[in-house]
């Protein structure tokens, strides 16, 4: 029997939150990953900690989005005091501009005080004035959201990995699972690797945008599939941007040292990982447009990462079916970097408690219970 208490598959926010979690608890766990540590859609996206235009989604996707932006404040300090490396996470607030294809509820600050949130809705000329550098079309509305926050998703990861890495966790990078084994009552006993057999009682599968293509080897089908997104990477100057911007699908994001983030696509083009022209031509017009200083800056990155898609973006957390010892979190789609706390918390109540029902699904039937 292995002497781990919980092996991991997949080292992305979630899998490394989740891994912290439960080390903390004082379990042994051991982290496999197929590529390299915290390198997939967790490090590609451009960190804001909020669901964008939050109307759109269900209440239950806006309540594990609420406790996971209210975990950051705590758990970037705690990272940055144990690793020596800074998340960066600041309440930067949130400018969202009206668009045809994304229209404000019909009480956008009503339904802001219904979530518990303080926003501000603004006509054009209010919006020039409270954020210059902006660019609004004649008549369009802009909403001010304050508490939107964001973190620099590459450093966090590095703190996640060390932090574990210092909890003892063991992360082994370059390990492809094939499957799992179960004994004859439906007990996990094993996770079988290109390589060997390694066994086990309990396993969580935060593979991401190959969760379900792993888990279709337990005869479980879940509807999750890659959904390409791509980033441009811009050298502006520091503080440039008066706060995060959104319109439509997308957005602008600055780092302290300056980098201006401009996100993104979303592409059903199954495991395609390739950036195009198509898509840099796209964001730069938005950019150009939306924030008219962007136009003298440097591009200095393209890139794409995999986002794990799921019916009405409702992740799947908790227990697979059928099984004993065998859980999942995955399908979060643009917001596993916003929900991982919350998702971790929610693993470590069941697993450490021995529970073996789903905690929140759109399939599996079982709500989320803030």
């Amino acid at each position: 029997m292995s002497c781990d208490d919980v092996v991991i598959v997949g080292a992305g926010a979630i899998g490394l939150m989740a891994a912290l979690t439960l080390a903390e608890a004082g379990l042994a766990v051991r982290v496999l990953e197929r590529g390299q540590v915290g390198q997939e859609a967790s490090w590609a996206g451009g960190g804001i900690l909020s669901p964008l235009h939050p109307w759109r989604y269900h209440p239950e996707v806006r309540q594990l989005a609420a406790a996971g932006m209210a975990a950051y404040p705590k758990l970037a300090q705690s990272l940055r005091e144990h690793t020596g490396i800074d998340p960066e996470w600041r309440a930067s607030g949130l400018l969202i501009l009206e668009d045809e294809a994304y229209p404000f509820p019909d009480d956008p600050e009503g339904f802001g005080a219904g979530e518990g949130y303080n926003w501000t809705l603004m006509d054009d000329r209010q919006a020039a004035l409270r954020f210059p550098g902006f660019h609004l079309r004649p008549g369009q509305r802009a909403l001010w959201c304050p508490e939107v926050a964001q973190v620099r998703n590459p450093r966090l990861l590095k703190a996640l990995h060390r932090r574990c890495l210092q909890l003892g966790v063991r992360l082994e990078a370059g390990v492809e699972v094939c499957g799992f084994d179960r004994d004859d009552g439906g007990r996990l006993r094993a996770i079988v690797t290109a390589e060997r057999v390694i066994p086990c009682t309990r396993a969580v599968v935060t593979a991401g945008a190959w969760t379900g293509r792993l888990l279709q080897s337990a005869d479980l089908a879940l509807p999750i599939k890659p959904i390409r997104g791509q980033m441009l990477l811009l050298q502006a100057t520091p503080g440039a941007l008066p706060s995060l911007l959104l319109r439509g699908p997308h957005y602008l994001v600055q780092r302290t040292d300056g980098l201006l983030l401009v996100g993104s696509s979303s592409e059903d083009v199954g495991f395609e990982k390739s950036s195009t022209t198509a898509i840099r031509e796209e964001l730069l017009e938005f950019a150009r447009e939306c924030f008219p200083a962007a136009r003298t800056y440097a591009v200095l990155r393209q890139w794409a990462g995999l986002r794990p898609g799921s019916p009405d973006n409702r992740p799947f957390i908790g227990a697979v079916p059928q099984w004993q010892g065998l859980f999942v979190a995955s399908g979060h789609f643009r917001y596993g970097l916003t929900m991982a706390p919350i998702t971790a918390t929610l693993l470590a109540e069941q697993i450490l408690s021995d529970s073996n029902t789903a905690v929140f699904s759109s399939n599996f039937g079982y709500p989320y219970q803030p």
